[in-house]
């Protein structure tokens, strides 16, 4: 096993990372931390708000974002261990939104629904071709 750098790794940990980790990436890291996905966002939002925290559900929720960090930073270093991930100086920016990425899992999701799609296929559908299949659909119910 790979020991841990010398100098840690500088990590930001924005809300808008975390939104963007699929749900198999969030149940991965739930599962390192040790805690149930149920709890995630909770432990993940009192995070904002260290000051009113229990101490124990602090360590959890901190553990969790040390993980969710992890899981992102893995998509660049798929070598990357747990190990490692507990060395870096995480910074919490939990109040950093990205509304383009909300619109387009939006988009993406609304897409799916309509046309019975997946919402990873629905995403990738040109404009042209959500226009198409809407028209193809409608013709066929009719």
């Amino acid at each position: 096993m790979d020991s841990p750098p010398t100098d840690p790794r500088d990590v930001v940990l924005t809300m808008a990372g975390v939104r963007s980790l699929t749900i198999l990436e969030v149940a991965r890291a739930c599962a390192i931390a040790h805690v149930r996905t149920t709890d995630a966002q909770r432990l993940i939002a009192q995070l904002a708000h260290p000051e009113t925290v229990e101490p124990d559900e602090l360590v959890r929720g901190t553990e969790l974002a040390y993980a969710l960090a992890l899981m992102l930073e893995r998509r660049r270093d798929p070598g990357l261990s747990w190990e490692q991930a507990q060395t870096w100086r995480v910074t919490f920016d939990l109040d950093a939104d990205d509304p383009i990425a909300d619109a387009e899992a939006k988009a993406a999701v609304e897409n799916a629904v309509a046309y019975g799609l997946t919402p990873a296929e629905a995403g990738e559908l040109t404009l042209a071709q959500a226009e198409a299949y809407g028209a193809i659909a409608a013709s066929r119910r009719s």
